[in-house]
């Protein structure tokens, strides 16, 4: 898979899992507290979508790099937070494709970062 594809796929999943994530804080989250984590991660991933898609100019040869570096890690945090969370007292089925999801941009955020850095 070429990178310009694996950034199209980051950008795709990223807008569908932020939107996921809110539609679940509004309708699903119900009363146990995860409606407010899942806003705020629902807005990261939507931001980060747009952020990976501008291919900002941040000082690196493929000018992508740090917002596909940010998108890893806010992956890795929203799956480890979250997973932390389902883990602890359960939750709707939608925390788990949510999950998915992370480990696919998180897979593709690698996999595009060492297909750009042979490049360089």
């Amino acid at each position: 898979m070429k990178a310009r594809t694996l950034r199209h796929l980051i950008i795709g999943l990223l807008l569908a899992n932020g939107i996921f994530h809110l539609i679940v804080a509004l309708i699903g989250a119900g009363g146990d507290g995860r409606a407010l984590p899942l806003t705020v991660f629902g807005f990261i991933y939507i931001g980060l979508s747009f952020y990976v898609r501008a291919d900002v100019k941040d000082g690196s040869k493929n000018h992508s790099r740090n917002a596909i570096i940010a998108t890893i890690i806010a992956c890795t945090a929203g799956l480890g937070l979250g997973g932390a969370s389902y883990a602890q007292s359960g939750g709707p089925l939608a925390l788990p494709i949510m999950f998915l999801v992370d480990i696919v941009v998180i897979a593709a955020g690698v996999w595009w970062l060492m297909k750009t850095t042979k490049k360089a």
